[in-house]
């Protein structure tokens, strides 16, 4: 996988594509083989230097969205810098930069409950790229969405990708959102059954 790219990896329930998510975000070890991200053996790290390896480099969105329920939007934002040891001040202006981003401003103050399905997983991302990482990794982000507001994050992911060059790794059950993406893996019974470049061209709010 090459830096900047958008990958989307696709097949059926079973075939692999969680193990290969969890290894590429370091979540998981190989059992054997070596994972090198930039230019670090992450497959030879303590459990403590991976925690801190994916807190500064890689950004995480879930279908379900793992939003703290008890905190605001903000402080759900603040979480990946607060574990980072950025100081209050900062976290705060950092916060409020990626809230506006995303087009929230006005439900910093909201928790989770108050929010609508598409506004979760917009803090979600917001979350995920406060930090800058190296690689967004995106786990079937548009599963629990009206096509509608599925498109609209599509639409936010792709232009994060092409905007800042940041790396996409994103999971589907979807071909039509993995054909939104650069290139395309498709698993099946733990291995790469194909991998090709993906129809870029489709729109995401069709």
């Amino acid at each position: 996988m090459r830096a900047g790219e958008s990958l989307a990896i696709i097949g059926a329930s079973g075939s692999g594509k969680s193990t290969l998510l969890n290894l590429l975000g370091c979540l998981d070890t190989p059992s054997e083989g070596t994972y090198c991200f930039k230019g670090k053996d992450v497959s030879r790290l303590s459990d403590d230097e991976l925690s801190e390896f994916r807190n500064r480099h890689i950004g995480f969105i879930f279908q379900s969205f793992n939003l703290v329920p008890q905190l605001n939007v903000m402080e759900n934002v603040e979480v990946p810098l607060f574990y980072s040891g950025v100081g209050r001040q900062e976290r705060r202006r950092r916060g409020l930069a990626m809230i506006e981003r995303v087009g929230l401003l006005p439900r910093a103050g909201h928790v989770p409950a108050k929010l609508s399905g598409g506004e979760c997983q917009r803090v979600a991302i917001a979350r995920a790229l406060v930090n800058n990482p190296d690689l967004l990794i995106a786990d079937e982000p548009t599963g629990n969405l009206d096509s509608r507001t599925g498109g609209e994050i599509m639409d936010f992911i792709r232009r994060i990708n092409t905007e800042s060059g940041m790396t996409i790794v994103l999971v589907t059950h979807d071909p039509g959102i993995a054909e939104m993406l650069g290139r395309k893996i498709v698993m099946s019974d733990g291995r790469i059954a194909s991998d090709t470049a993906a129809a870029q061209e489709v729109p995401c709010s069709s």
